[in-house]
């Protein structure tokens, strides 16, 4: 399963969607606890089949009836069994459980435990053991909208609004369905029959076996018998979709009408992929069809249901004249992730969630590796480092951070399981040992691990013993132990080289970033494998150990063959940990990334480097004048990977000294350092792949910052579109050039304001995210009566311009986030307007969470403190929740601005970057200092200037 987090485009320090892939929720600590075993079905027996017939032919799909026949095994010699159930209305009577021999076994009491969700079925007499049950139960439910169990969903055509019902059962959610035994561990065959209006059809994760009309209206589709599976992976969907492939093609592609047509390019990159992984893992796909679906409301990237995949409908839906490079990207490795699913997660099946990274990290894995292959212009091998071991570091270095193995019971904490550490921290741990025991090992060690444990359920120690068979390195311990001291702690190390001479140390500790009052995490030691590059044998592309930190042996001193000018740690940053150095080393490397020697160093190294001084120095490990050094090089860089990854540093360092009295000096330096890249890429012109990655972030950082020339050629683009009503900027460029004109042009200007009024009005139903994206852009502006009027709007109803909860959010977080004159008017009106806010916007948790990560002042502190005790009474659970980790979150926040802004300050002097004085009004109050007639009368007038 691939999580999507559905964050809101708010401006360049929240658009960090170059950085994570759609494949996981928001990051959850998970702290570790007791598990209360009462969740978890007593295994007395197990499930041999379903036939499960659902009756959805309710007209608006509010409710549904159903049956299931389970055939079961029982397993013990007492008088009762168990099945997991969750809100569903259970006709007792009738419920009927058959003998082996065909009598009834009558019921004698049924026991709902609405707690732990399951029910237990008690009977007067002992059960046989060994002996084979019928089970018949009936049930009816309603069809929510809550994106799980079966739901409804809806889309539009034309004016036209249609629904479907469909399914979402990973991880705790069959449940909710049908009564089932709903854990990964109990596979079995499913028997699928759906009756529904003829109007629709029904797909399942089989073929259709037969359908049959039942009266006028009605229509019963029954499906082929499912292979062995777990109760997660089944899957339903009633629709009028339409596909544009044959009924006996392979691979098929459904969505509405409207869209269709625009789905061919995930069925042909589908049927690429496929193929591949086929000839990859020596087993062919295990269906005789497999379905790809867009669900229009779907609270994820995509749904691995076997044979019957979901995705997010953006995440199939390809059109050429608008869907951005980063889309296509998703689209593609989506595919590809969901489809290795069918090997690791639906044929060999971690026995319970404790190992869902047996799953998620080989599908994260080899989503880049396949599709790599396939896309070879979009360097994506190389994006895995950013988008994955990166993105996992900045998440994986705080003191309270589980593991990857994790046992867990309740379903609250299972469906919160799915996020960073079981895909990109344990997809880099899997890329660490491939890299170790070599690519054709690794390979035939999967093959035989897949064959080994065919429809059944796993354990990783299965894939060890593959691993063992097949791997010819030596390791400073048995492939359990070394993998297991990976899998079972959490964080990751910091291997510190200090050079002399021929002289090399090497030393371990555990990575943290530290926070005031915590205490620090146990310095947990791991079995580190070594590579080196030197000036005297340069060579990145042999990424096998040379050398292994252990527990035991945490650090080792060794002598070079001959003396070195630097040494270069982790090629192509294989291992799944930092490396520090001595300054020297830091210098000398700083000083060939300057120079003509650039390109001695791999994008990959280079990429490690900026990431590892900017979190070294941002942990207090390293001092920020030799991180600012090292960023400076950026300046002759031109390759995406490491502009990506400085990207993230730059957000960083930009929202913690944004208040700072020196922070024009600050832009100056990213001005600097972003010119020649814009000159080279600007907000339109090549249309190669990478390039327009590179207007997610590179370019966008140069636009924010005001290089003269984005501003320049965002005017120019802007006023194109004032004048001329059938152009829009290429989407791609939208969120720079918005902001850039926002931040650097406009000031209050009746042109921009009746372009936003009228192309809002206009495309509001249909504007493939330009709204959002402009909406987001305006938020960049300094100019204070500009952000009174923005926040006037998400308090304002004006007749005729309707704004709904999500926009007036979405407007609000753009100006908090967008400057800091805006995050200061913006704390000031919710101190004013909260319940105005939070009854006009939905829900502010949201709002909270971005205060808490922008603040640095002790101001601005001190007025979410005043927000919190006017209101907190009337919080709700997730706002009160929400606004106490944003206090924690500033609190941090402002620790580092009293830690490291001296020292960034004295940097930007002594290296002469420019003060220079605004020109933005000054801010006298904020929006709070402006009545709220005031305002309204503002937007009214904005209004009727286009009336």
């Amino acid at each position: 399963m691939m999580i999507l987090c559905s964050l809101l485009g708010v401006s360049l320090l929240a658009a960090v969607a170059h950085s994570a892939a759609p494949s996981e929720r928001l990051p959850m600590l998970i702290e570790r606890a007791s598990a209360d075993e009462r969740y978890r079905l007593r295994r007395v027996s197990e499930p041999l089949s379903y036939k499960l017939y659902l009756d959805i032919s309710d007209e608006n799909f509010y409710s549904y009836r159903g049956s299931v026949d389970i055939e079961m095994r029982y397993l013990d010699t007492s008088n009762h069994f168990y099945l997991s159930s969750d809100g569903l209305v259970i006709d007792r009577d009738s419920i009927k459980v058959t003998k082996p021999n065909g009598d009834d076994l009558p019921l004698a009491n049924l026991d709902t435990m609405d707690k732990y969700e399951m029910l237990i079925f008690y009977f007067n007499e002992r059960l046989e053991q060994n002996a084979i049950y019928q089970v018949h139960i009936e049930f009816s439910n309603n069809i929510g909208t809550e994106l799980k169990g079966l739901y409804r969903s809806s889309y539009t055509v034309g004016n036209a609004t249609r629904y479907i019902a469909t399914t979402h059962f990973e991880s705790t959610y069959a449940r909710s369905v049908f009564p089932c035994y709903d854990e990964p561990s109990y596979k079995s065959y499913f028997d699928v029959t759906i009756r529904h209006r003829s109007q629709y059809h029904a797909l399942s994760n089989m073929p259709i076996k037969e359908r049959v009309q039942d009266g006028e209206q009605h229509s019963i589709t029954q499906f082929e018998r499912s292979p062995f599976m777990s109760s997660y992976l089944l899957a339903f969907i009633v629709s009028d979709y339409k596909t544009l492939a044959e009924e006996t093609d392979h691979i098929r592609v459904y969505a509405p009408e409207n869209q269709v047509q625009h789905t061919i390019y995930a069925r042909e990159f589908a049927q690429k992929s496929l193929q591949m992984l086929e000839d990859l893992l020596g087993h062919e796909f295990q269906l005789p069809k497999v379905d790809l679906i867009a669900i229009p409301d779907f609270n994820m990237g995509a749904m691995e249901n076997w044979g019957l995949i979901t995705f997010r409908a953006v995440y199939l839906i390809y059109d050429d004249a608008t869907t951005t490079a980063r889309t296509k990207q998703n689209i593609a490795d989506l595919i590809t992730h969901e489809f290795v699913h069918s090997w690791f997660g639906n044929e060999v099946t971690p026995e319970w969630w404790t190992y869902l990274w047996l799953s998620e990290g080989f599908a994260r894995y080899f989503e880049y590796y396949v599709t790599a292959q396939i896309e070879d212009e979009w360097h994506l091998w190389e994006q895995f480092v950013v988008n994955n071991v990166h993105s996992a570091f900045s998440q994986d270095d705080k003191a309270g951070n589980r593991p990857m193995s994790f046992y867990a019971t309740e379903p609250d904490v299972l469906n919160g399981l799915f996020d960073y550490v079981v895909y990109a921290k344990s997809a880099s741990v899997i890329r660490m040992f491939q890299n170790v025991i070599g690519f054709e090992s690794f390979k035939a060690a999967l093959n035989d691990y897949i064959a080994s444990r065919s429809y059944m359920t796993t354990h990783p120690d299965y894939l060890y013993a593959s691993i063992e068979k097949f791997s010819e390195v030596a390791m400073p311990g048995s492939v359990k132990t070394v993998f297991n001291n990976w899998a079972d702690n959490a964080g990751y190390p910091v291997v510190t080289v200090t050079r002399n001479g021929k002289f090399v140390r090497c030393a371990q500790k555990r990575f943290w970033m530290p926070v005031a009052g915590e205490t620090a995490p146990e310095d947990t030691k791991f079995y580190v494998p070594l590579n080196y590059a030197t000036s005297a044998e340069a060579d990145f592309n042999d990424t096998t150990a040379v050398d292994w930190l252990t527990p035991d042996i945490p650090e080792y001193t060794k002598e070079l063959p001959t003396d070195v000018d630097w040494i270069l740690v982790n090629k192509q940053q294989t291992g799944f940990y930092r490396v520090n150095y001595d300054n020297n080393n830091w210098a000398t490397l700083t000083e060939m990334l300057k120079s003509e020697k650039l390109y001695t160093i791999p994008v990959i190294n280079r990429a490690q480097l900026i990431d590892d001084a900017s979190n070294l120095a941002k942990a207090g490990e390293l001092s920020y004048e030799i991180a600012f050094s090292l960023l400076e090089y950026l300046e002759m860089e031109s390759e995406y990977i490491p502009w990506s990854t400085a990207y993230n540093a730059l957000i960083h360092l930009n929202r913690m000294f944004s208040s700072n009295e020196n922070y024009s000096r600050f832009e100056d330096f990213v001005r600097k350092i972003t010119s020649r890249m814009y000159a080279r890429i600007s907000l339109t012109g090549t249309t190669s792949h990478i390039s327009r990655l590179h207007r997610g972030n590179t370019i966008y950082l140069a636009c924010y910052f005001g290089v003269t020339a984005c501003v320049e050629d965002s005017q120019n683009l802007m006023q194109q579109m004032m004048s001329d009503e059938s152009f829009v900027v290429p989407e791609e460029a939208q969120s720079a050039a918005f902001c850039s004109f926002s931040k650097h042009v406009s000031s209050l200007n009746e042109d921009l304001m009746q372009m936003f009024f009228e192309r809002y009005l206009s495309i509001k139903n249909n504007d493939n995210g330009l709204v959002s994206r402009f909406i987001t852009g305006m938020g960049c502006t300094r100019n204070t009566t500009m952000i009174e009027l923005y926040l006037a709007l998400t308090t304002t109803n004006l007749p005729g311009f309707q704004l709904t909860g999500t926009e007036r959010n979405q407007i609000l977080v753009s100006v908090l986030s967008g400057s800091p004159e805006g995050l200061g008017a913006s704390l000031k009106f919710m101190l004013e307007y909260y319940p105005d806010v939070s009854y006009m916007a939905g829900s502010v948790a949201n709002i909270f969470t971005e205060f808490g990560n922008r603040i640095n002042q002790k101001e601005q502190f001190e007025t979410l403190q005043d927000i919190v005790a006017k209101y907190g009474g009337v919080f709700t659970e997730s706002v009160y929740s929400a606004a106490g980790r944003a206090l924690v979150q500033a609190e941090k926040n402002l620790a580092w601005v009293d830690q490291h802004s001296e020292a960034i300050s004295n940097w930007l002097i002594s290296n002469d970057y420019t003060l220079s004085t605004t020109t933005v009004k000054p801010d006298k109050g904020g929006a709070s200092s402006i009545t709220a007639g005031f305002l309204l009368t503002l937007v009214t007038i904005i209004v009727a200037l286009i009336n």
